[in-house]
């Protein structure tokens, strides 16, 4: 501490007639110097300093330990703060994507059919391949789906889809509309438009399962239209979020 300096100011003068710093001058101002830091070329946390000397805009400070600062670099884009296993902050990427289906699906009555899956616009740790979504990391993620469907037969019919993880059917995941019959000359038609969320392990895939209970309802995608102009309608549409 500084009283250990001894110097009994203002009784000693600072420098002798030489110019030279008294003893005990010296030594208030060496102890100072390391008592701050200097002598290192940082301000410790124990002496109300941060323990760093350089930062990039966008750095953040936490406590590694009892009386230590460390610093955490800027995280790329689209990442949120999270913590590691040792409950240390860390940069996370989120994971997202988005997927569409161009096909026209029929389905066998009663019979559960995997959802046909055949386009990915953009993802990031969360892949398509043969219409099973991969989660690549941990989390909680949201899951939003809608099927477009039809029926040309003159009987009503009723369409449930819902989640599977990993090949098995997650509860509580079902949804069922019922899809008119056809009227006149016109298709009946219905969209179902789901959210879930759900809590995924790194490397759990899911699929959406579909089922038609008389085999007249099925998930068809419109082509584009240029007189008026819109855009193709794809039969099925998926958008994979992560939450935390």
């Amino acid at each position: 501490m500084l009283n250990d300096t001894q110097v009994p100011a203002p009784r000693v003068a600072i420098a002798e007639d030489s110019g030279v710093p008294t003893r005990q001058w010296f030594r208030f101002f060496s102890n100072l110097y390391d008592f701050i830091g200097l002598g290192n070329g940082v301000v410790p946390p124990t002496s109300g300093g941060t323990g760093q000397t350089t930062y990039v805009a966008g750095d953040l400070l936490y406590a590694d330990a009892a009386n230590s600062l460390a610093r955490l670099p800027v995280g790329g884009n689209n990442c949120y703060l999270g913590t590691d296993a040792t409950n240390m902050p860390q940069w996370v990427p989120v994971g997202y994507g988005s997927f569409y289906d161009t096909t026209t699906s029929a389905y066998v009555a009663n019979t559960p059919t995997i959802v046909s899956l055949n386009t990915t616009q953009f993802s990031r740790n969360v892949t398509l391949a043969s219409n099973k979504v991969t989660i690549a990391q941990t989390g909680t993620y949201s899951i939003t789906f809608s099927v477009q469907l039809t029926n040309a037969s003159a009987s009503d019919d009723d369409f449930v889809i819902w989640l599977r993880v990993g090949g098995a059917d997650v509860a509580s995941s079902a949804s069922i509309t019922s899809v008119l019959k056809k009227h006149g000359s016109v298709d009946g038609s219905a969209l179902i438009t789901v959210n879930l969320f759900y809590q995924f392990t790194a490397g759990q895939y899911f699929e959406l399962y579909g089922l038609s209970q008389l085999g007249y309802a099925q998930i068809k995608t419109y082509a584009a239209s240029s007189s008026p102009a819109y855009p193709q309608s794809p039969g099925v549409i998926l958008t994979v979020a992560q939450v935390v």
